[in-house]
């Protein structure tokens, strides 16, 4: 098995437009990728609580409740990765949008293979940060590191070191 072993990465797209759903939905999975979609904002803030997404592809322009409104609800509970795909390009948007906690913005009509670039340049930097909080015991021998307390032991017989060692 590949990188992915113990958990695909989760992607949610979020646009009221089926077409693009289902497009980006056949791209990303081609590319790798476990996809949950959301056909409106409050359909996305339901799934990003309840299936917590890796990444969240958000459109802006959805009725009832928009883009916008979604990030702002989203950072009150989720610092997870936002790519902003909508057809509002204008400067004002793409930095109000990176104001309220996107992480990227692509407009539309946009290019499939730039969007699954710029999701994959995201896993890329989210999953070193994953392996490195769950690094937490190393073992080789009877060397254990314990580097959440900091410690050293050799034969179970913890070792004093100091802070340079």
């Amino acid at each position: 098995m590949g990188v992915n072993a113990t958990k695909q990465f989760r992607v949610l797209v979020v646009d009221d437009e089926e077409r693009i759903l289902n497009f980006l939905q056949s791209k990303l999975k081609a590319s790798g990728y476990e996809v949950l979609t959301a056909s409106n904002g409050f359909e996305a803030l339901e799934k990003a609580q309840t299936q917590e997404p890796d990444l969240i592809v958000l459109d802006l322009v959805m009725p009832k409740m928009d883009g916008f409104e979604v990030l702002k609800q989203l950072r009150s509970f989720s610092g997870v990765s936002v790519i902003i795909l909508s057809a509002r390009g204008g400067d004002d948007d793409k930095i109000k949008g990176l104001g309220l906690g996107a992480d990227d913005y692509l407009p539309k009509p946009f290019n499939p293979d730039e969007l699954v670039a710029r999701v994959e340049a995201m896993r890329r930097r989210i999953e070193p940060a994953e392996k490195r909080k769950s690094l937490e015991l190393f073992c080789v021998g009877d060397l254990t590191v314990d580097f959440q307390k900091h410690s050293v032991f050799v034969a179970g017989e913890e070792k004093y070191l100091t802070r340079i060692e």
